[in-house]
């Protein structure tokens, strides 16, 4: 089967093809206002596209969402405004509260009421419901949630509601979205999922129509789904774009031997990091702008520090770089459409990008810009150019550190023993200072360095997770319901994933002691001791104790995986490339002489000492003084400090 990988980021939307047996990638400039239009502008017809989108989240953050009401249990209309007792800054003087989803007015209750344990108190009013339906028409409503207590026991009343309200509005259900307790939680993923609906109905469509050929979309936890399930659940797609790097570093560490890696995914706009031990870091308790997140997705760091980061200067004099970024339109300075100082232009200045080689293989810089832009900042600061471009890198380098020590340090984990998977476009230029900051094993730069997220959606498989809430205790008749139950779960999978055979099902447990108010997910075992086992093995781990409290069993978690076919990395030849010129860069304060090598002239085992650049159309790799880097097999490029 021919397949293409698309991943629309920030600054460029990237490509790779395979066609069978070869590998192909490009780039594209992003157009931001409507990001089906690289996509569109880039693909080739023939193929299957699987297609990593920050459409779902973009529009939340930027606040495009669809005009959305909730209706719920009477008496609980103001479920989101009230939320959790979690206070976002514990000594801040003013009350901080997440994003409003849905206005308070469009929050309402409708009588009906379900217990605990699934039985019917109260039935649903109809004719309540229905006497909203023009309401909400005159309020300008698209889309509603649906969130009646206790729903993920027994979902009668949520599909009745459903049946009355589909006919007129985008309508999203609580217990096919997240089918567990805990109300506010539930009551978040099922909003969130109303208000994008018609977002992503409209983007996929546009996609489907025009492309004429068939799409999957990845999911936040690192497999992809059916455009047909993305359009129903777009939740799931929140985040899915940083999801493909994780996925392409696993699949290409596993290749050269590696099974301990903290990913670096430095794009235009921004920078992922990540944590690999043997299997990426799969959470459920994410959040996004102080939402709670209950869906699956790979931990994934963000900061706004990417190549299109703008440097300012305070009003207290200190030098900052982003978030704020210039993104593809207008772009850093050095694109010719403004004069924003950004870490591309720094890195200009610092004379690691040169106008020698364009960015993303078409992109011609323009130096001169860099420079002016630069200068502004230089002033302000009082120094010179190259010491004012250098500050900014700094800060740079100390925002992505900090964000590379919460998924290691602040995990327990000792970055000494890993390796730093640097890629995205700018990934490669702060790899090797980043992996000494942290005292790291070293850092490896992969082929494809640059659309190397696109790659990841090649190597990704079908992924579907799906939960069901229990709320038993651990026991011999307690697991032997939770086997039917997953039984279920499993049916329900085949029925969505009929497009591809051959699924292997994973089945975990979501367990704590009773009592306690958070949930421990371990492997599902049949045998209660044995599950038990697995739970405080994880607790002890996780806190360093167990107790003699009774275990129960809150969630059960089924992972539904496709596998599908995954195109081979090919292995380069020996040769030994020369330097195609020689150029002044700045770095630590002087002026060195570097060579500037042609990756795709690179072969295998070849050495190259720093001060060195490797340039490609898709990235640029820095080798500073002190380190070397080596070729590997497959055109990866191992770099360490030399006395390593």
């Amino acid at each position: 089967m021919k397949r293409a990988g698309v991943d629309t980021g920030g600054t460029f939307t990237d490509f790779v093809f395979f066609d069978g047996e070869r590998l192909r990638s490009k780039k594209l400039l992003s157009i931001p206002e409507d990001p089906s239009m690289a996509v569109l502008g880039g693909m080739e017809k023939g193929f299957t596209v699987i297609h990593g989108t920050t459409v779902a989240t973009n529009a939340f953050l930027e606040g495009r969402t669809a005009r959305t009401a909730l209706i719920t249990t009477s008496g609980f209309r103001h479920l989101l405004q009230i939320g959790r007792q979690i206070r976002i800054n514990l000594y801040a003087k003013d009350v901080e509260k997440p994003p409003e989803i849905i206005p308070e007015e469009l929050c309402f209750g409708v009588e009906e009421r379900t217990l605990p344990d699934g039985e019917e108190l109260i039935p649903l009013n109809e004719e309540e419901l229905k006497s909203l339906i023009d309401k909400l028409k005159g309020m300008g409503v698209e889309a509603v949630a649906v969130v009646f207590l206790h729903s993920y026991e027994n979902p009668a009343h949520e599909i009745q509601a459903g049946t009355i309200l589909s006919p007129h509005f985008r309508t999203s259900l609580s217990h096919q979205v997240l089918n567990e307790h805990r109300e506010y939680e539930r009551a978040v993923m099922t909003s969130l999922n109303a208000s994008l609906l018609p977002v992503m109905e409209e983007y996929l469509s546009h996609l489907e129509n025009r492309l004429g050929a068939r799409l999957f979309i990845m999911n936040s936890a690192g497999g992809f789904i059916s455009a047909s399930l993305a359009r129903e659940m777009p939740v799931f797609t929140l985040l899915s774009g940083p999801a493909g790097g994780v996925i392409a570093s696993h699949g290409f560490g596993r290749l050269i031997g590696l099974e301990k890696i903290i990913t670096l995914d430095m794009g235009g706009t921004s920078t992922d990091v990540s944590l690999i031990k043997k299997k990426p870091t799969i959470t459920r308790s994410s959040t996004l702008a102080h939402l709670p997140l209950r869906i699956p997705m790979i931990e994934i760091q963000t900061v706004g520090t990417g190549g299109g980061s703008i440097a300012r200067v305070d009003e207290g004099g200190a030098l900052k770089v982003g978030p704020q970024s210039a993104g593809a339109d207008p772009g850093p300075a050095c694109y010719g459409k403004s004069q924003l100082p950004t870490l591309t232009d720094a890195m200009v200045v610092l004379g690691r990008i040169r106008e020698e080689f364009p960015l993303g293989g078409s992109l011609k810089i323009k130096p001169e810009r860099s420079f002016k832009a630069i200068e502004e900042i230089a002033s302000l600061l009082s120094t010179d150019v190259y010491r004012a471009a250098e500050g900014i890198l700094e800060v740079s380098l100390a925002n992505t550190e900090r964000a590379l020590k919460l998924v290691s340090v602040e995990r327990g984990e000792d970055p000494s023993e890993f390796t730093l998977m640097a890629f995205g476009g700018a990934g490669g230029l702060v790899a090797a200072e980043l992996s000494l900051r942290l005292s790291m094993a070293g850092a490896v730069i992969p082929p494809l360095q640059g659309v190397f997220s696109a790659l990841g959606m090649l190597l990704s498989d079908g992924v579907r997770e799906y939960t069901s809430s229990f709320m038993r205790a651990v026991s011999r008749e307690n697991t032997k319901e939770a086997l039917e139950v997953f039984r279920k779960m499993e049916g329900k999978a085949r029925d969505e994933l009929s497009w591809g055979q051959d699924i292997l099902f994973e089945r975990f447990a979501e367990m704590r002691y009773q009592g306690q108010g958070y949930e421990i997910s371990v492997p599902f075992e049949p045998d209660p001791s044995r599950l038990r086992e697995n739970f405080e093995k994880a607790h002890r781990k996780l806190y360093f104790h167990t107790q003699k409290a009774p275990v129960e069993i809150v969630n059960l978690r089924l992972r539904a995986i496709l596998p599908s076919e995954k195109p081979k990395i090919p292995q380069i030849p020996q040769a030994r490339a020369k330097p195609i010129l020689k150029g002044k860069i700045y770095y630590k304060g002087k002026f060195w002489e570097a060579d500037f090598y042609r990756r795709e002239h690179l072969g295998r085992s070849q050495r190259l000492n720093g001060p060195s650049v490797v340039v490609s159309g898709d990235g640029t790799v820095f080798v500073p003084p002190g380190f070397s880097a080596e070729v590997g097999k497959y055109g990866e490029l191992w770099i360490r400090v030399k006395n390593v």
